[in-house]
């Protein structure tokens, strides 16, 4: 994955996740961004690629999880492009992101 254009800042992460999600509520973008700047688990170039993939593959991860919200999306779509597979946990899990995977659109 090429190096950050852009810092990543809380107001960056922001404006990804509303870029990606317009719809979606400011309270949520800003509880999701405030995670994800404080956890440190995303880089802002994967971040963005994350939420592009995710906003093209709604509906394959909707076959999966009834329940979506944009915690889930990031989660998922973080787990199934830049997590080791082996750590995908349980046999469940681990099955619905397989199936999501196998169906992603790029």
């Amino acid at each position: 994955m090429r190096p950050d254009v852009y810092p990543r800042t809380l107001e960056n992460i922001k404006a990804v996740l509303l870029h990606y999600f317009p719809k979606t509520s400011h309270t949520e973008i800003d509880k999701n961004a405030e995670r994800i700047y404080d956890q440190r688990k995303f880089k802002l170039n994967e971040l963005e690629y994350c939420c592009e993939v995710v906003t093209k593959n709604v509906d394959v991860i909707r076959e999966y999880y009834k329940a979506l919200d944009l915690n889930i999306l990031l989660i998922v779509g973080y787990d199934v492009l830049f997590e080791d597979e082996k750590k995908w946990g349980g046999t469940s899990r681990r099955a619905k992101l397989e199936g999501i995977k196998a169906k992603l659109v790029f």
